[in-house]
């Protein structure tokens, strides 16, 4: 069987043979000819275009397959990303009733360690916040958070918000 390339090779050899002739197939031999070869054209085109959509369907299917396959791998990797927080957050927490900061295990090193960066910001009454203290966005008016921040770090106060406590993590190393 052709290749589909040659087969389209062939049926523009044939339209232009055709187009050469200016349609004129007056000899019963040249009729022949060329009745045979564009019904061999079509026929291997035929097979081939059918060949084409099975691999298609083929190729589709194993796709879908694939895709279901790779949904269900990730939810089963939620699931393990989850368990682990959960046994991360019991462990930190065994840690700290204890009062254990550090402890070196055969293979680890696992501490609870303070969290970096700035305090979080606790806004507790929005409604107490001053208007200086605020942004207007279209519509609304928000709390400017840096602002605020600025404010309570330089240890003045502003109604209705504080700076909370840094949270800890449980570092293994």
């Amino acid at each position: 069987m052709s290749t589909l390339y040659e087969i389209t090779e062939d049926l523009q050899a044939l339209d232009d043979l055709l187009v050469e002739l200016g349609g004129d197939l007056s000899d019963p031999r040249v009729e022949a000819a060329i009745t045979a070869w564009a019904e061999q054209l079509d026929s291997d085109l035929t097979g081939k275009a059918d060949n084409y959509a099975a691999l298609i369907r083929e190729i589709e299917a194993r796709a879908l397959v694939r895709e279901e396959e790779a949904k269900r791998l990730a939810d089963r990797a939620t699931v393990d990303r989850n368990v682990a927080i959960r046994l991360r957050d019991a462990l930190k927490e065994a840690f700290q009733a204890r009062r254990i900061k550090v402890m070196e295990t055969a293979r680890f090193k696992i501490s609870v360690a303070r969290n970096g960066g700035k305090a979080p910001l606790v806004i507790e009454n929005p409604s107490l916040i001053p208007l200086s203290y605020q942004s207007e966005i279209p519509a609304r008016l928000e709390p400017n958070r840096e602002l605020i921040r600025e404010t309570l770090e330089s240890g003045k106060a502003v109604p209705g918000c504080k700076l909370g406590e840094r949270g800890t993590h449980l570092r293994m190393s």
